[in-house]
């Protein structure tokens, strides 16, 4: 995306971040004791710097000149210009960035609502379609997935009763986060665990249930006065049978059926989503 963004709009956003980390972030790390001034901020941009560079495969990304008396050893500056740095590729910078913010977010506690509110309205100011939340610059469309689903998704689950369907949702973006194996099982557990809860609260369940398409049709029953419509089921259960089913169970001396990248991210939205839906309309 930074291939087709023009020039002066990522000029603007760098000129105007380093300016704001200079004075609103990094500037609220200065020590008012003149043998530490520096520590915090030394150690949040040499951390950022050493993960970012790691993270990009390189050894160094700018160079940190120390002071000939070191307790006035400053990095600011260094960091400032290098963001600063039109010559330097965008992705490098938004990825050290993104690690300096993640550093020094802790030491802001409440406050740091306000730094990522002004981060964004640099963002757009820029006409930049990306945002910045959680420590996290991602594109504006995933932000919006973020907001109108991942949000609300968590907030509705919080009680009790809903445990198991947060540790197993938990459990799937660990899995997704880290490259782990089969990300989209939990995810459908957590949805199999939403559906077999609302089943059980409702008194829909008889207890000869056997698997997840046994306790849709409880939600889908016209006697329980129909949950879920038809063809809702009919999603739910073409869901399970051609999507978790195939990766549950063992494939014997067959190839063991894998979802790729995108289709586990696919599942895991898919079972937030209906987890959200089933759970309002409780």
């Amino acid at each position: 995306m930074f291939a087709a963004t023009p020039r002066e709009q990522l000029d603007r956003f760098f000129n105007s971040i380093a300016n704001f980390v200079g004075a609103e972030v990094l500037g609220c790390l200065v020590s008012g004791y003149e043998a530490i001034r520096f520590e915090a901020i030394n150690e949040a941009i040499t951390e950022a710097h050493r993960a970012a560079a790691m993270e990009l495969g390189k050894r160094g990304l700018f160079r940190m000149r120390d002071h000939i008396l070191s307790y006035k050893t400053c990095y600011m500056d260094d960091c400032l210009s290098y963001l600063a740095d039109g010559r330097q590729p965008a992705e490098e910078r938004f990825s050290f960035l993104e690690y300096l913010l993640m550093m020094c977010g802790p030491r802001f506690q409440q406050g740091w609502r306000v730094v990522e509110e002004r981060i964004n309205r640099f963002l757009q100011a820029s006409s930049l379609r990306i945002a910045y939340r959680d420590f996290t610059f991602r594109p504006v469309d995933a932000a919006l997935i973020e907001n109108q689903v991942h949000e609300p998704f968590w907030e509705l689950i919080e009680d009790r009763q809903w445990a198991n369907v947060r540790a197993d949702m938990e459990q799937a973006f660990a899995l997704r986060d880290t490259g782990g194996p089969d990300p989209a099982f939990y995810a459908a557990r957590a949805l199999e665990s939403a559906i077999k809860v609302i089943s059980n609260v409702n008194g829909w369940s008889t207890g000869n249930e056997k698997g997840a398409a046994s306790y849709i049709d409880n939600l889908v029953s016209q006697k329980n006065g129909r949950f879920v419509e038809v063809w809702e089921a009919e999603s739910l259960k073409q869901f399970f049978g051609k999507v978790r089913n195939p990766t549950a169970h063992g494939a014997g001396d067959a190839e063991q059926p894998r979802l790729g990248k995108h289709q586990a991210n696919w599942a895991i939205e898919f079972c937030m989503i209906w987890i959200k839906s089933l759970v309002a309309r409780m």
